[in-house]
């Protein structure tokens, strides 16, 4: 499949079972690939407030993506509605592209890796019993 084809995205599983899933430097370092991708096209800049945010977080950096602390990762990633607008319409590097960029899923485990380690909040626990 070459870029910008009309055929539809792949969406793999999320494979949450698997240790690297829960890797904090794994996510880290997948989260930067992605953030340097997303950085570089632009096309998504006017979804959701996660790609304005990241974008301006890394124009502020003295050394694009590698410049960011991973500290503010956290903003862009609050900022995504899981809406999937950006992988099923914008995104021209969704699978079966080379580049395998899954942005919602991508944040999905970003906030499951962050619940994990700092805990949920109760009032956000309390909004999602319904």
């Amino acid at each position: 499949m070459r870029e910008g084809s009309l055929e539809a995205p792949v969406r793999h599983p999320i494979d949450w079972q698997a240790p690297d899933f829960w890797d904090e430097a794994k996510l880290d370092a997948e989260l930067r690939r992605a953030f340097d991708i997303c950085h570089g096209c632009r096309r998504c800049f006017n979804l959701c407030d996660s790609f304005p945010r990241l974008f301006d977080l890394v124009d502020a950096s003295p050394d694009e993506v590698h410049g960011v602390p991973s500290s503010e990762f956290g903003r862009v990633v609050d900022a995504c509605t899981l809406c999937d607008m950006c992988f099923l319409t914008k995104c021209p590097y969704v699978p079966p592209h080379a580049f395998n960029l899954d942005f919602p899923h991508l944040m999905v485990r970003a906030r499951a890796v962050a619940a994990k380690k700092n805990g949920v909040p109760f009032g956000v626990r309390q909004i999602t019993e319904t």
